[in-house]
């Protein structure tokens, strides 16, 4: 590596004359430069998916910046501005292209917030912008399909509270002293805010002088991520999530609409056994998946930068780079699902069953959801910013619950490998106006243990248009994608309740929001098994093709 240069404090100004401020790395000489854009602390930016420091041993140029109105930058910050951020983004990219350090290539990158805004940014056109690299992103329209109409509340409080510590020390003369109280109690402890019913009744409704609607943010009237047209963001995109991130299917699909978006350019896409976290380790949760599991250890840096060197130079031009939980192996695809998978359907049966054949006609399963007492969020893709921890951790506890409706296969004779879409197909009935449908696909081991695979959740208000009426109704939750092999001894299972408290606000039963309402309905819910399916796809081992 060539010897490095660091400028701090370097305001880059915006098209209204309002600067943000930044810190560079540069070596001396025009290199392109990756440009980190967040509101969290230019200098704080750690992720294992690409950091400062990888970039300038890349041989590129490092730019970081804070967001407008956020530490060292001007401005006025907004909790939502993604119409700002995207001009914001695109002026940053044709300031950085214009300096002596810059050889006119301009890369934008981050993880999560920063993810999505580099996206906003790559949709305004920057003509200097030559490519995205994002992690663990997500869209409007993604999400909403992919939460079927519920909400990730220890999400949205735990970025809540995260934003007004900022604010808080930013503006101290805007917080009375029970505002201060507040903030700091329900930083080291959560819970009050999340358990509120009404939830914009709770100690977060005293947050006063915090420059955001809190009673809207938590009706879901303000929109939390933004949309970006696929087709405008016209350079190549290198996207990486992990199995256990909140936004692993939104960002694997951000990969499938830039290929379909313009399949003549290169685009790359890395998922690994992780969490929506900045640290990639090789352990997740309770599993230890091997040393060649983490991001450093599987080059996720440097693959990224030898990506943007040359994209053009690159074969082949699309390319799936993903781990194969129970395996321990990373595995290679040109296309997402991989191009010799097959979709398989599973049945769900009486005693719990799940197979290929069909049940009889007239069975029925149930549970009885008591919105008061709802199931605990455990592993699986939850955000680790509250109390919840995400990845593989064990959930046969759960199955104790007569709340928990539990299927699961035979002992698998052959190992199966489950990589792609997974669904479920639920025929139900509800003695309530309202119901949430949580569903996880589960690896059940020989020893007993039930870790998480894949998770959806299906609102059915939402998904059905208004109330339910009683009449059975078929349901589709989605579950994402998964790449999972289920090793022999194992069963695949499958588990249907009402809840997932705290990750998901509660479904009180009634039709009105937990935002607004405090009455809670107990719901007995009918699964009609006949009418009720797992969809799965399955990739063939070696000589099975």
């Amino acid at each position: 590596m060539s010897a490095g240069f660091w400028l701090g404090d370097v305001a880059t100004p915006m098209r209204d004359d309002v600067a943000l401020q930044a810190d560079v790395w540069h070596h001396g000489e025009p290199r392109p430069a990756v440009v980190f854009r967040t509101p969290y602390g230019r200098r704080a930016i750690t992720s294992d998916v690409l950091r400062p420091v990888d970039c300038l041993h890349g041989g590129f140029a490092a730019v970081c910046q804070d967001t407008r109105g956020r530490f060292g930058s001007e401005g006025d910050w907004e909790p939502i501005m993604w119409d700002q951020e995207a001009l914001d983004a695109y002026d940053t990219v044709e300031w950085v292209a214009r300096q002596e350090w810059c050889d006119g290539r301009v890369i934008l990158a981050g993880t999560s917030y920063g993810g999505i805004v580099s996206f906003l940014g790559a949709a305004q056109r920057p003509p200097s912008l030559a490519g995205v690299a994002a992690a663990m992103v997500t869209s409007g329209s993604r999400d909403l399909r992919e939460l079927g109409g519920a909400m990730r509340l220890e999400q949205v409080v735990s970025w809540l509270l995260y934003m007004a510590a900022d604010w808080l020390r930013r503006r101290p003369e805007d917080a009375d002293a029970e505002t201060v109280a507040t903030l700091h109690a329900l930083l080291l402890d959560p819970e009050p805010a999340l358990a509120a019913l009404p939830l914009a009744d709770g100690p977060l409704a005293r947050l006063r002088g915090f420059p955001i609607d809190v009673p809207a943010l938590l009706a879901g009237r303000v929109p939390t991520t933004p949309e970006w047209e696929p087709a405008a963001v016209e350079v190549p995109v290198f996207v990486t999530t992990g199995w256990f991130d909140v936004f692993a299917s939104a960002t694997i699909d951000t990969f499938r609409d830039a290929v379909r978006a313009h399949p003549e350019l290169a685009h790359r896409l890395v998922v690994g056994p992780w969490a929506h976290t900045g640290p990639l380790p090789h352990h997740t949760g309770e599993l230890n998946f091997g040393i060649t599991a983490s991001a450093a250890a599987a080059t996720v840096p440097a693959q990224q930068l030898a990506f943007f060197a040359d994209p053009a130079a690159v074969a082949p031009r699309h390319e799936v780079r993903y781990f194969l939980m129970g395996a321990d192996q990373w595995h290679t695809a040109d296309a997402w699902p991989p191009r010799a998978t097959r979709s398989e359907v599973l049945h769900l049966g009486r005693a719990g069953a799940l197979g290929p054949e069909p049940e009889a006609a007239g069975a029925v399963d149930s549970l009885v959801h008591d919105p008061l007492d709802p199931v605990p969020s455990r592993g699986g893709r939850v955000i680790h910013l509250g109390r919840s921890t995400p990845g593989p951790l064990d959930l046969s506890r759960q199955l104790e619950r007569p709340d928990v409706l539990g299927y699961r296969t035979a002992e698998l004779d052959e190992p199966l490998d489950v990589v792609g879409a997974v669904h479920a197909d639920l025929t139900v009935s509800v003695s309530q106006p309202d119901a949430d449908l949580v569903v996880r696909l589960v690896d059940v081991r020989p020893d007993g243990r039930v870790y998480p695979v894949a998770e959806g959740v299906a609102r059915l208000s939402h998904v059905l248009g208004g109330p339910a009426d009683g009449a059975p109704a078929r349901v589709r939750v989605d579950l994402g994608y998964a790449a999972q092999r289920f090793g022999p001894g194992h069963r695949l299972g499958l588990l249907v309740t009402g809840s997932a408290f705290p990750h998901l606000d509660r479904n009180l039963s009634t039709g009105a929001p937990s935002s607004t309402s405090a009455e809670a309905r107990t719901v007995a819910v009918d699964l009609h098994l006949a009418e009720s399916t797992l969809s799965i796809d399955v990739h063939p081992q070696e000589g099975q093709r």
